[in-house]
């Protein structure tokens, strides 16, 4: 059974739009501070470990990480909760990469 959505960085943005998406920064609030992706609410891995209460159950949430793996072991854990998830492959990391490449061409 398929709990989240994997989402690559070339669609985040698509995904945000088609699903009105909440991006999630899941990384630690000093890496969020130093630089995210635009749009995106921080709530570190280690907050929403401890309780998911203050995510909304009605509206499609976007987590992503540095590099995907705790991003997607939290859209796993939430997704089998009830809510409705995705991640980002590869994380921030993939973004940033995505970005300069989209900004290059």
């Amino acid at each position: 059974m398929k709990y989240f959505d994997l989402v690559y960085a070339n669609e985040v943005e698509h995904f945000i739009k088609e699903h009105q998406a909440l991006l999630v920064d899941i990384r630690e609030r000093s890496d969020y501070e130093r630089e995210h992706w635009q749009g995106a609410v921080n709530i570190p891995y280690d907050e929403l470990s401890e309780t998911s209460a203050r995510l909304p159950q009605n509206r499609m949430l976007l987590f992503y990480c540095e590099h995907g793996g705790g991003s997607m072991q939290l859209a796993s854990r939430l997704g089998r909760e009830g809510y409705r998830v995705a991640t980002v492959v590869g994380g921030y990391e993939a973004m940033k990469k995505f970005q300069k490449t989209y900004f290059k061409n």
